[in-house]
């Protein structure tokens, strides 16, 4: 962008949100150093920064976005929004330039319905601040990621979030009953107050994981909760994984419902739950926590989980042992536990039917484990963090203890990494993410998952919505003029 564009661009966008809400060039890129990715990290670290913003602007009501959405699209200027940045993927980059849109000023709770169990929230809210307000009022949000101290709730419906409690509750896309869109072009959308619906479509879930290539959410109306009235824990040791699989799967299958099931595997019992609970632990493990309004109804359910674990030949552990994860359950997203450079870190999570989970767990556990040379000392640890009545998902974390001294070096070992993951995932009939979206990790796999046919697909959507492909250009694989 010239720089008198530049300049003009940003006086205009200061006539909308006041110029202390507006920061050009390097003071833009400061400020917004980019999200959590280790992508986004170890380019930073080696002066190659993925996040290029020529202007951020951080809007505080919708009619502002409405506005700053106009000036780009007479202008012609690539959009990123980005909410607390704590993606794990590169999505909320601004890798082409143009106009980084901080929501995170949009941060009000403007409407909360006791009666529906519902509440409208603006979309700059952060998670965790989110559920203290609810709190307050005897209610709980119950999307709860490992990143609500971070994250925004708009960021989780932009990649399609998940937290620790969706046995239960599902992933962001179950709590989200309608939303508040802008357009590329300016328009503000309110969509049908709530889903499943006979008006058409349901639209809504167009812009659930869109991660703003399709347009901005503003607003959610989401579903909430009265804060539980029982909760109830257990652990159990399983002679196998398949073990374990086989009860998850019959109580997820027959009508149950815990808020938690994490089965680890034994090396991920050993190096990641062990660390929080300080028990012995040895071989597959797995941790339930039910919890509901009717204490009887808690126990009942409890009871039943356990005994399903056991027939298939679950050894039940001291209780406190899933107590202990649920109070410490973040503690492996903080200092010591939390990797840094030169280490290479990431998350390949996938999700399949129950037909294919075995087969995904030993596909992608192998193929990431004979991904790169010996040499390396690749670690891959791996749980089952979040159940459908459907199937299930395998959370891959993946760790290198010293990368490559060379940025292309370093990088190219990691993409290594994750095309064998990929490729192992969709071999086993799997889909190549579960909850952490797409972003820059896994957008050049697009096609490999989706077929000629569905990119064409979401590229018609894109087209359409956003003829100029303006808004966070070349994500999800799509292509874009201004990405070239």
């Amino acid at each position: 962008m010239p720089l008198a564009t530049r300049d003009a661009v940003a006086a205009e966008l200061a006539g909308i949100v006041g110029a202390d809400h507006v920061w050009c060039g390097e003071q833009a890129r400061q400020r917004y150093p980019g999200d959590k990715s280790w992508l986004t990290i170890v380019h930073a670290h080696y002066g190659q920064p993925l996040n290029q913003p020529e202007i951020a602007v951080a809007p505080a009501t919708v009619a502002q976005v409405s506005d700053i959405m106009r000036l780009a699209s007479r202008t012609g200027m690539a959009v990123t929004p980005l909410g607390g940045g704590s993606g794990v993927q590169g999505a909320a980059n601004a890798n082409l330039g143009g106009l980084l849109l901080d929501l995170t000023r949009l941060d009000r709770i403007r409407d909360v319905d006791e009666a529906s169990l519902t509440c409208t929230v603006e979309c700059g809210m952060n998670v965790k601040r989110f559920d203290t307000e609810l709190a307050r009022q005897g209610l709980t949000f119950t999307h709860d990621p490992a990143s609500a101290e971070w994250a925004s709730v708009g960021g989780a419906i932009a990649a399609r979030g998940s937290g620790v409690l969706s046995t239960r509750y599902g992933n962001i896309q179950d709590h989200v009953l309608s939303l508040e869109v802008v357009l590329a072009d300016g328009q503000v959308v309110q969509l049908p107050a709530v889903p499943k619906h006979g008006v058409g479509p349901e639209l809504s879930q167009l812009f659930v994981g869109s991660e703003g290539v399709l347009g901005i959410v503003t607003a959610a109306r989401v579903k909430i909760q009265k804060q539980p009235g029982a909760r109830r824990f257990s652990a159990v040791r399983f002679p196998s994984l398949a073990a374990g699989i086989a009860a998850g799967r019959e109580i997820v299958t027959s009508g149950l419902r815990p808020a938690v099931i994490r089965l680890y595997d034994a090396h991920s019992s050993v190096l990641s739950l062990e660390k929080i609970v300080r028990a012995g632990l040895q071989g597959e493990t797995m941790v339930l926590m039910v919890e509901g309004q009717h204490a009887a109804l808690v126990d009942a359910e409890m009871q039943i989980c356990e005994q399903i674990c056991q027939d298939h030949g679950g050894q039940k552990l001291d209780d406190r042992i899933g107590a202990l994860w649920w109070d410490d359950r973040y503690g492996m997203s903080h200092p010591p536990h939390t990797p840094a450079l030169p280490q290479i870190w990431m998350t390949m999570d996938a999700v399949s039917d129950f037909r294919c989970i075995q087969g995904l767990y030993d596909g992608v556990t192998a193929a990431i484990a004979s991904s790169i040379d010996p040499k390396w000392g690749l670690s891959v640890k791996t749980h089952l963090s979040h159940w459908y009545e459907w199937g299930a998902m395998i959370y891959a974390r993946v760790n290198v203890p010293r990368g490559p001294d060379n940025l292309q070096e370093a990088v190219a070992l990691h993409d290594r990494i994750v095309a064998a993951a990929v490729q192992a995932t969709l071999a086993a009939g799997g889909v190549m993410n579960d909850h952490h979206g797409v972003g820059m990790r896994l957008g050049p796999h697009m096609q490999a998952q989706f077929g000629a046919a569905g990119m064409s697909l979401l590229q018609g959507v894109k087209s359409g919505l956003d003829p100029q492909g303006i808004l966070s250009p070349g994500k999800l694989g799509l292509s874009s003029p201004l990405a070239g």
